[in-house]
C-alpha cells in the first residue's frame, strides 16, 4: 500500500469521527495510527459495533467497544484537535509503543512510521523520550527501506 491509496479509506475515518464526536477521549495506539491515516489495513473496514477502539479517557466507558487507558487528565498526553476528535500525535504514539511494546506489533508501527517518511520525507518532528532514541533509530532504519 502506498500514500495513494490511503483516499481510499477515508470514510473509515469519517465513519470513527463521527462515532467519536463528542465523547471525552483521545485516540491512542493503533486507533490513532488509522485516524492519522498512517496505517490502513487492506481489509479495514471501520464498524463501531465491532472493532475495539483504543483510547485514553479520564472516566471508564461501558458502551462501545473501546480499550480504555483510564488517565486523571490529557495534560501529559500529546494530542491534536481535529473537527473535535481529539488523537494522539505520532510523537505520543512512538513514545507509548517503545514503552509499552504490548500495545501493538513493532511491525504496525514500521509501517506507519513508512507511510510518515513517504509523506514527510524526514522524522525531524516526532519527539522520542531519550531513554527510547537507540530504539527509535533502528525502526526508523526500517522505516525508510520499507517501500524499498
Amino acid at each position: 500500500m502506498t500514500m495513494g491509496d490511503f483516499s481510499l479509506n477515508r470514510s473509515n475515518r469519517v465513519r470513527l469521527s463521527r462515532f467519536l464526536k463528542g465523547k471525552d477521549v483521545v485516540l491512542r495506539g493503533i486507533s490513532a495510527l488509522q485516524y492519522m491515516e498512517l496505517f490502513v489495513e487492506d481489509h479495514f473496514s471501520f464498524d463501531a459495533a465491532k472493532a475495539c477502539i483504543f483510547v485514553y479517557s479520564t472516566e471508564e466507558m461501558t458502551e462501545g467497544n473501546f480499550d480504555v487507558k483510564r488517565v486523571d487528565d490529557f495534560s501529559n498526553i500529546d494530542y491534536n484537535d481535529e473537527w473535535d476528535i481529539l488523537c494522539a500525535t505520532l510523537s505520543q504514539v512512538v513514545n507509548d509503543v517503545l514503552a509499552e511494546p504490548a500495545l501493538m506489533h513493532q511491525a504496525i508501527l514500521v509501517e506507519a512510521l513508512a507511510n510518515h517518511y513517504e509523506e514527510q520525507g524526514h522524522f525531524g518532528e516526532i519527539e522520542v523520550e531519550a531513554v527510547h532514541q537507540a530504539e527509535f533509530e533502528q525502526l526508523k532504519a526500517l522505516a525508510v527501506k520499507f517501500y524499498d
